[in-house]
């Protein structure tokens, strides 16, 4: 009988066996990742009605394709309490698990996603997949279906989105391409997606031991070198409040992502100023030919044209010197790992409904018994007064 190919009655019992072995494999593996929820990672600043939208947004996807999910809300230093909202959520969304992370300080929208990561590689164990999107709303989580089919089609890759249709202003549209002609310019490379993305659970650990990931999300993916799948999608509006996002923020954040390629930029820098250098010495040489083998020269003239040129030429030079010698400054330095640094950052706290619990009072070591006599208290603390002195 042919199987697969194969005749079984050829076919060795040491290779049946392992055959069979696949097999098995693969029909308990297969179900077993559908099952498992997925992980989505979720940084927030104050905007908790945003956020609640949005989780309810993610409730009936996951109620209309039968899926669970665990949305890490990274709260990036909120001045504003959502711990109603958290509550609230925790009461009317049955397919999602809320984990909380809470951080001791406003650290920014990139570095509060790396600390979402970090939370999420812990346990990835768990997870189908972990999704990566913006609190407001503008990541739809109607896409998240057709993102998880993608990610699945292509297993190996994270899968990330290219923003369509947009809803910002002109403003916004025209700093955005600048960024990205600059970062083109700098880098040598296109980034045109933002952070709404399907990351494989096994790909995190690349993520996380990144300390590229603690400047710039989208810009570690490109430097990570794990091979990614753009997809593109339309993007939507805010469910509440306003963006955040200013001129100086944008510039803040497209600085960042040029950081990540810091040394890329800096052989690029080296290569533009090197050409810059010939091109003033083949200039020099030029008007050094002209003012001795010719009759064309002006009096003077080649005293000031090879003045301006020596000048230039020094400051290339020295500006490579400056790029060269701080790069490799900053390269002894320590950098930020998030696997190592992140946990450092956030907040013990319990469950929404374990928050308004009072702790219960311990007592402290130097206090006194019940059953001590209160002249037994003050020889003690005589004792250990001198003793320290």
């Amino acid at each position: 009988m042919m199987r697969d190919g194969v005749d079984a009655s050829t076919e060795l019992p040491r290779d049946r066996l392992a055959r069979a072995a696949r097999e098995l494999a693969g029909l308990r593996a297969a179900p077993g990742r559908e099952a498992l929820p997925i992980g989505i990672v979720v940084p927030v600043y104050n905007d908790w009605e945003a956020f609640r939208h949005l989780v309810q947004a993610i409730e009936a996807v996951c109620e209309a394709q039968n899926l669970t999910a665990e949305v890490i809300v990274v709260d990036d230093g909120s001045w504003q309490s959502g711990d109603e909202t958290l509550r609230t959520i925790g009461d009317t969304a049955p397919r999602i698990h809320l984990r909380c992370a809470t951080l001791v300080t406003n650290l920014g929208h990139q570095r509060a996603i790396a600390v979402g990561l970090t939370v999420a590689h812990a346990h990835a164990a768990s997870y189908r997949a972990v999704i990566v999107m913006d609190g407001d709303g503008e990541d739809r989580p109607e896409h998240i279906p057709y993102l998880l089919e993608t990610s699945a089609a292509h297993p190996d890759a994270i899968v990330c989105v290219r923003r369509g249709r947009r809803f910002e202003g002109a403003r916004f549209a025209l700093g955005y391409g600048l960024f990205k002609a600059f970062f083109l310019l700098g880098t040598g490379k296109t980034i045109d997606f933002g952070h709404y993305c399907v990351i494989p659970p096994r790909a995190l650990a690349r993520l996380v031991h990144s300390p590229a990931l603690w400047s710039h999300f989208a810009a570690t993916l490109l430097r990570s070198g794990l091979p990614l799948h753009r997809v593109r999608l339309d993007r939507g509006r805010r469910y509440a409040g306003r963006s955040s996002m200013n001129l100086t923020g944008l510039i803040r954040h497209g600085l960042n992502a040029i950081a990540v390629f810091e040394d890329v930029c800096l052989v690029r820098l080296l290569i533009a100023l090197g050409l810059f250098s010939g091109g003033l010495v083949a200039a020099l040489i030029a008007v050094v030919a002209i003012r001795f083998c010719t009759d064309m020269a002006v009096p003077g003239w080649a005293t000031s044209a090879a003045g301006l040129l020596l000048v230039a030429l020094l400051q290339a030079a020295l500006l490579a010197l400056a790029s060269a010698a701080a790069h490799l400054n900053r390269r002894s330095l320590s950098e930020v790992v998030p696997a190592r640094e992140a946990e450092r950052f956030l907040v013990p706290r319990a469950d929404p409904a374990q928050r308004m619990s009072h702790p219960v009072r311990q007592a402290a070591p130097e206090e006194a018994a019940p059953d001590e006599a209160p002249s037994q208290a003050a020889t003690r603390e005589e004792a250990r007064w001198k003793a320290a002195s």
